[in-house]
């Protein structure tokens, strides 16, 4: 057999192997990751927070530009941190999204929201992504409603 020992072949086989049983699956939407957010909310005023996406790769459907995530997003309101945990679902760059306050002290400060993910590329050549959310908590002190941007800091989900 030309000196070729198969030990080796199916070493090196199953190597490579697990290496793709271990690759992260790509989000070719590009929304997965970390977010770094500034927000209005009608009742709580100025925000800065910490946004989280996570890819569903088994409930997405790339082919027809469907991606599903999970997402947490941590926000500090007036030195109080709090942590709203929710889903999304993205038709292109257009995302549908349900977030609720994970505090049972706060059973009504849940909302849903729409979003648009852009990606715009600089002078330099680099992208930057970011998220633009307009959303309504029908229950949270009366109703509310508010805005935020985030820009994203990394791709590691």
């Amino acid at each position: 057999m030309s000196g070729i020992n198969i030990k080796t072949v199916t070493a090196a086989t199953v190597l490579s192997l697990a290496g793709v049983a271990n690759a992260a699956v790509p989000d070719p939407l590009h929304i997965a990751g970390d977010y770094k957010c500034t927000g209005f909310d009608s009742h709580d005023g100025s925000f800065n927070g910490d946004l989280t996406f996570t890819l569903d790769d088994k409930a997405s459907h790339f082919e027809k530009s469907f991606g599903a995530y999970t997402f947490k997003l941590i926000v500090d309101l007036g030195g109080e941190k709090a942590t709203y945990s929710g889903y999304a679902a993205a038709q292109g760059q257009s995302l549908s999204m349900f977030f609720a306050n994970d505090s049972l002290e706060a059973p009504t400060d849940r909302g849903t929201g729409i979003a648009v993910i852009t990606h715009d590329q600089d002078s330099a050549g680099k992208y930057t992504t970011t998220l633009h959310k307009s959303y309504y908590l029908p229950g949270y002190k009366g109703g509310g409603r508010g805005t935020e941007s985030c820009i994203k800091t990394s791709t590691s989900h």
